[in-house]
């Protein structure tokens, strides 16, 4: 295995694209490249002629930019447009960065008793992570062997190799276990935090899991959406001044205060709510708390199941694994994931220990059945 090579005690591997994968991402990164610029100078130009327009302490019929006689369709076209210039500029990028270091990335992977060393190289730059692997307690495939990746004592995710196949990314894991001996059954795990999750124990033997997610990114989304329906709704009534008053202009002029409020007071909801699981005997407490208001809601466990599926047919789409809560009250879908199965388990091993309940396997295997199942909060 020209790719993997050995130096006493470590393992080195290096893998890039092939060149057939490398002209195929180049040929994707041209035609992106070209529809996202086209798509971000003709909205651009119309925008700028817009809102120089709008500026102008003059009737905007007397104008007419773009075909606009009325000031309230003029500022709803220029929110479309800058919306859509706040999504498509990001994504667009993200979309050649990630193209072009697809591209030409060269990856270096050094496994040795003391842990992994993931080495990106492109060009003349590089960047370097370090893995211990006293850091770590449990090393698995992703995805049938998309990646081999890490579980930090903290419940974070590390990847370790990303570059290779999937019969590559076997032989590291397989060289890792060796070393390490961890990635045995998911059932080891219960005593580790769940894989992307946080847990906090509080008095009284209850266990918290806080709801790991963007929440900061997501309120920023929220407050720049807010500002620019502000900014419009300011904007519409500057042009009251000068093209008069009508009932549309002021309906419109309405609604745009109103969603402005709403999304930034959702803004600040967000990143000062609270949303958590808490563990307790026999049962979980989703609890929930934003500006003053405090919601909790008991879902009772009498045992969990971790079921399998697939989104649309036996033969076809995406297979799902989803951890239940079971009680004679009904059932809960608690977590799902379409790329692994191995951290929905986890949780459900997790769980069954602090609750003190069984755990089963629904059809993970071969020959496995769909649930027909109900939420409690349908």
């Amino acid at each position: 295995m020209t790719w993997l090579t050995q130096e006493g005690e470590v393992w080195r591997a290096r893998f890039r694209p092939s060149a057939h994968s490398r002209v195929m991402m180049g040929l994707g990164w041209v035609f992106w490249t070209v529809g996202w610029l086209a798509g971000v100078v003709v909205p651009g130009a119309a925008l700028g002629r817009l809102v120089l327009a709008l500026l102008r302490s003059v009737p905007l019929a007397v104008q007419a930019p773009q075909g606009f006689t009325s000031s309230w369709g003029a500022v709803l076209a220029v929110l479309f447009l800058a919306l859509w210039l706040l999504v498509w500029v990001p994504v667009g990028l993200v979309a050649q960065v990630g193209l072009l270091w697809a591209m030409f990335v060269r990856e270096e992977v050094t496994v040795d008793p003391g842990g992994v060393t993931r080495r990106s190289i492109v060009g003349p730059w590089g960047r370097s992570t370090r893995v211990a692997f006293s850091e770590l307690s449990d090393v698995s495939l992703r995805r049938e062997g998309h990646a081999v990746m890490g579980l930090r004592h903290t419940g974070e995710e590390v990847a370790l190799s990303q570059g290779g196949t999937a019969e590559q990314h076997q032989v590291l894991w397989a060289r890792m276990r060796e070393l390490t001996g961890l990635g045995g059954p998911v059932s080891e795990l219960k005593h580790v935090v769940p894989m992307g999750k946080e847990v906090a124990p509080v008095d009284g033997g209850v266990w918290v899991l806080p709801a790991r997610t963007t929440r900061v990114r997501w309120a920023w989304a929220l407050g720049v959406l807010g500002l620019v329906l502000l900014l419009s709704m300011l904007l519409l009534a500057w042009r009251q001044l000068f093209d008069g008053t009508s009932v549309v202009a002021l309906f419109v002029l309405g609604v745009l205060g109103v969603l402005a409020a709403w999304l930034l007071r959702f803004a600040g909801w967000t990143l000062r709510g609270v949303n958590a699981w808490e563990v307790r005997p026999g049962a979980l407490v989703r609890r929930s708390r934003g500006l003053g208001r405090i919601h909790a809601v008991r879902y009772p466990v009498e045992w969990l199941e971790v079921t399998r599926r697939r989104q649309d047919s036996e033969d076809g789409g995406d297979v799902v694994f989803a951890l239940w809560l079971r009680s004679a009250e009904g059932s809960f879908e608690l977590m799902r994931d379409t790329v692994d199965r191995r951290p929905v388990e986890h949780l459900g091993h997790w769980l069954a220990h602090r609750l003190d309940v069984p755990l089963r396997l629904k059809g993970v295997g071969e020959g496995w059945e769909e649930l027909v199942t109900r939420r409690l909060d349908a």
